[in-house]
């Protein structure tokens, strides 16, 4: 055997089992799991789905922290009846499997530039170990000085002092017009950034600024990625600014690059991994904690949390995240949290309720947090006019369907003018939530016009 498997040892602690948990799953002694880890025995055939279910990965990837050859695990399919996965692995993909250094942050990003092989790929959504190593990775490795080139061509520090006041603006433009509208902006200039970071000469300050940059820019195509109906291609932006951030060693950024990695794991269907998320931002920023980013990060648990039915947990997350909305100031947070606002944490406190199935109270935070939005946050008040729609149609004392319809119709009006994929899916979970009620005249007038625009 080849000595301990460091990579099998990272994707157990990233799932959050220690090696009694996982004998557990599997149904092996912890001696035997030591043994795996230790190098010294491979996983009968019999184990090794067990073991590949329980750290939330396929089996060709379990091959490759087990240190085994493609071959060898074409031969062990063939014998096992074991299917062969042609699945997006970490193995093969390098966004994932680049080394966790300067270098491997631009081989990852570089696989993402418009055109490249990676780029043009139908990805998969990453989930177990998959998703939370990365998060691992920039909690335990240290960041590398910064110095490189190739060419004769050197970054100024003139433009890369632009770069924070165009990347506002295209977040602006996310903002009030939707994902669909800005991703392929985002990605050209994130493009641009990866260029000067793989061909150009800096110093170490020009070097540390182009990764922030690169880091945010990956942040905002993740996220454009996601609400455009792409979130597999999301995650690997969310990835790629992951390590940007930890390149520059921003611990703040790569904590807020996280909190968005959990939002979009618990809205598909992987609110545990959301919560180890959440749980390795806290941990790697303690002792640089900002009121804006802690109240991220609460509120990003509180939906996980919701969405795992963890009512009291879901409810104190919550509270710690309204909690730190009095603290917020105008000079003691990163820029790039401008969208955490008293409307944001509020309107979300609201949505984890509604996730609770807790329509009276989601309702009461829901109209407090969209009273509160200015026009320029046109996609959160969308959505949050959606939730409030679906709010006051539940049975309860705050059923009101003529109210769920008016406000059902405003966020109709937003929609016709956003790009936003996960604007449309709230109304169509919307159009689902009332069809109850289709019998009322209102509300069947009401999904008649929904159909006919969900259907164009």
């Amino acid at each position: 055997m080849s000595g301990k498997r460091h990579r099998l040892v990272s994707a157990r602690k990233a799932v959050g089992f220690s090696q009694e948990r996982l004998a557990e799953a599997v149904g092996v002694e912890r001696s035997t799991v030591m043994r795996w880890e230790l190098g010294e025995t491979r996983p009968q055939p019999w184990a090794r789905p067990k073991l590949a279910r329980a750290l939330g990965i396929s089996d060709r990837v379990l091959s490759e922290l087990l240190g085994e050859s493609p071959d060898f695990h074409t031969r062990l399919c063939a014998g096992s009846g074991m299917p062969e996965e042609p699945v997006d692995e970490a193995g093969c993909d390098p966004v994932l499997s680049a080394s966790w250094n300067q270098q491997g942050t631009v081989t990852a990003s570089v696989a993402l530039k418009g055109g490249s092989p990676v780029n043009r790929r139908r990805f998969s959504l990453l989930t177990g170990a998959a998703l939370t190593v990365p998060a691992h990775q920039w909690l335990v490795r240290d960041p590398e000085p910064l110095v490189y080139g190739r060419s004769d061509g050197r970054v100024s520090a003139a433009l890369t002092d632009q770069l924070p006041a165009m990347i506002a603006t295209l977040r602006a433009m996310d903002d009030a017009a939707g994902g669909g509208t800005v991703l392929s902006l985002a990605q050209l200039v994130f493009d641009w950034v990866v260029e000067l970071l793989h061909q150009a000469s800096y110093g170490e300050g020009t070097g540390r600024r182009l990764c922030i940059a690169l880091a945010e820019l990956g942040q905002l195509a993740g996220w454009a990625a996601h609400d455009a109906g792409q979130p597999e291609l999301g995650q690997r932006y969310h990835v790629a600014a992951l390590r940007a951030a930890h390149s520059a060693d921003d611990r703040l950024l790569g904590a807020h690059i996280l909190g968005c990695m959990a939002d979009q794991a618990a809205r598909h269907g992987r609110p545990a991994e959301a919560v180890t998320l959440i749980e390795t931002a806290l941990v790697g920023i303690r002792g640089w904690e900002t009121p804006r980013l802690l109240a991220e990060l609460h509120i990003r648990n509180a939906y996980a949390l919701a969405t795992l039915r963890d009512g009291a947990a879901c409810i104190a997350a919550v509270g710690k995240a309204r909690a730190q909305v009095e603290h917020f100031g105008p000079d003691n947070d990163p820029s790039w949290l401008y969208w955490v606002t008293p409307a944001e944490i509020t309107a979300g406190a609201g949505d984890c309720l509604l996730q609770l199935d807790q329509p009276a109270q989601a309702t009461a935070l829901l109209n407090e947090g969209i009273a509160m939005f200015d026009d320029s946050f046109a996609r959160d008040r969308q959505i949050y006019l959606t939730h409030l729609a679906d709010a006051l149609a539940r049975p309860g004392k705050q059923c009101d369907l003529d109210a769920a319809v008016d406000r059902g119709l405003a966020a109709l009006h937003l929609a016709e003018s956003l790009t936003s994929t996960r604007g449309l899916e709230c109304i169509r979970d919307l159009c689902r939530q009332m069809q109850p009620h289709a019998g009322v005249p209102v509300v069947g007038d009401f999904l008649e016009r929904l159909r006919g625009i969900l259907a164009a």
